[in-house]
């Protein structure tokens, strides 16, 4: 029979802070049990998906494997379902599962129960009546919002005074021991002393459950009912018998009110998917690590191949620095030789400019010397030509016809010169 809710009296939040508060709540989901077809979520990270396998697998669908013997014949009310698994496989034995669930469309789509049905609402206001339900299963939810306490007042509300709250919760000491793995979808984790005072207002009465994903091995007594259990663990070549495994990663409490009789879940529940996934996924990622090791060492054959040519190619280049060394020394030797000549040869030069000018002067001046030695022949030629002629005179005067002209040769020139 579907459990048909009334209207709460109480009014709604405004549309922006209940969206808000949808959005934070309704997360964390996982597998499926028996689904109709519809499209898988994407997972993001806010809720889980069926399709997503490891050690979060286990721990979701373990809580409600868990949660389904106190729903057995109940009404029950799973809020903040998510994706919508876990609330069908509580439908398999609650008298009526109602949902508060953001993706509800997908959830309806993919879920289906004559005893099951899904509601989009806020866990601080749920369109129940008061005293309405008997169960309430909440789990990873109040991390997920600042209005823990109204929450939590919400829970007591809907439920009859003989009802019961399975809530889990991450224990912050573990779960995030120094605020470096942050969930970005979490408002506020709690610790273990958190959580009791705040569940100590309303539901008093407690069963505290811790859980987390070991790997152990596992022997037990067949076809035994009752007996010892027993932790054992090696470290440092001795034997510890422990109370527990080891610090809760998350707390699972079974609560309610002050006379209520609390149901009990097993002292210990081993849960796994009966064909040893969470191991062959270690087998795996071990193969891959032996794999990913046996590729190193190829790696560092190559890369140690690798060094030897290249210590042989350094060697090379260090041979070949030294002689492109020792070439530029004998370089700059030459160049510095080839300055000396130059610098030699510019003298040379200068030296020999200034021969050749000295040349070119004696030259001038020589042809200076040659021209005033032809002016000296021809005056010379003149003068001896004059002495010729004067000595002709003097040679004609001395003859008769001379002594005998001389006379009227100087009466001439004297009367030329009286003219």
């Amino acid at each position: 029979m579907t459990h048909q809710p009334a209207s709460s009296g109480r009014a709604p939040l405004p549309a922006g802070a209940r969206a808000q508060t949808i959005a934070r709540l309704f997360a964390h989901s996982r597998s499926t049990l028996n689904p109709h077809a519809a499209p898988a979520l994407t997972f993001t990270g806010e809720r889980f998906t069926p399709e997503v396998r490891g050690a979060i697998w286990y721990e979701h669908w373990h809580r409600y494997c868990a949660a389904s013997r106190i729903a057995a014949g109940k009404r029950v009310v799973d809020a903040a379902c998510g994706e919508g698994y876990g609330s069908l496989l509580l439908a398999g034995s609650a008298q009526s599962v109602d949902i508060g669930a953001q993706a509800v469309e997908h959830a309806r789509q993919r879920y289906r129960a004559p005893n099951l049905r899904f509601e989009c609402a806020s866990v601080t206001a749920l369109p129940l009546p008061d005293a309405s339900v008997d169960v309430v299963v909440s789990f990873e939810t109040i991390e997920h919002l600042a209005e823990q306490e109204e929450m939590l007042a919400e829970f007591r509300r809907v439920l009859a005074p003989s009802g019961v709250l399975v809530i889990s919760s991450p224990n912050r000491p573990v779960y995030n021991p120094d605020g470096s793995t942050a969930n970005e979808y979490h408002v506020r984790e709690l610790d273990r002393g958190e959580l009791r005072v705040r569940l100590d207002a309303h539901f008093p009465a407690q069963h505290w459950y811790g859980q987390r994903v070991i790997a152990n091995s596992v022997i037990w007594q067949e076809s035994a009912t009752t007996g010892e259990v027993a932790f054992d663990t090696l470290a440092s070549d001795a034997v510890r018998r422990n109370a527990a495994p080891s610090d809760a990663m998350y707390f699972v409490v079974v609560c309610g009110g002050v006379d209520v009789e609390l149901p009990r879940l097993p002292a210990i529940s081993l849960f796994d998917d009966g064909r040893l996934s969470l191991w062959n996924d270690y087998v795996r990622a071990s193969t891959r690590e032996k794999q990913l090791a046996w590729d190193e060492l190829d790696a560092r054959k190559v890369a140690e191949g690798r060094l030897a040519e290249l210590v042989v190619a350094t060697n090379a280049l260090a041979s070949e620095r030294e002689r492109a060394a020792a070439l530029a020394e004998q370089r700059a030797a030459l160049m510095r030789e080839v300055e000396r000549v130059n610098e030699q040869l510019m003298v040379r030069g200068n030296e020999l400019r200034q021969a050749l000018a000295a040349l070119d002067r004696a030259q001038v001046e020589s042809q200076a010397m040659r021209e005033a030695c032809e002016e000296a022949r021809i005056e010379l030629a003149g003068e001896r030509a004059a002495h010729g002629e004067t000595r002709a005179r003097l040679a004609f005067r001395e003859t008769a016809v001379g002594w005998l002209r001389w006379p009227l040769s100087v009466a001439r020139r004297r009367l030329g010169g009286a003219h």
